[in-house]
């Protein structure tokens, strides 16, 4: 039932694109139970995620409450943003 830390991170990745099943997320959330650092990753795409939903908001043009309001939660300067911006375009 136990799965390793490589595991843990390709089910992350995948619970952010799709719903994983029963067994799939329960061995996911068991791990991320007992290893601090792939909470820690778990986190931190989950932000990657948000930022890059903005940004593809943003370079869209949508400026509706839904993208005001995933807005507020990610606080980014201008220089930060303009980096990302650009490193995605490559």
């Amino acid at each position: 039932m136990n799965i390793n830390c490589k595991e843990s991170s390709v089910r992350s990745s995948e619970l952010r694109d799709q719903e994983l099943s029963g067994i799939r997320k329960l061995e996911l959330w068991y791990h991320l139970i007992i290893c601090r650092f792939c909470r820690i990753y778990n986190k931190q795409i989950k932000v990657l995620g948000r930022v890059s939903r903005l940004i593809g908001e943003t370079s869209c043009g949508l400026t509706d409450n839904a993208s005001a309001a995933a807005a507020s939660h990610v606080k980014l300067s201008e220089s930060a943003r303009s980096r990302i911006k650009k490193n995605l375009e490559v």
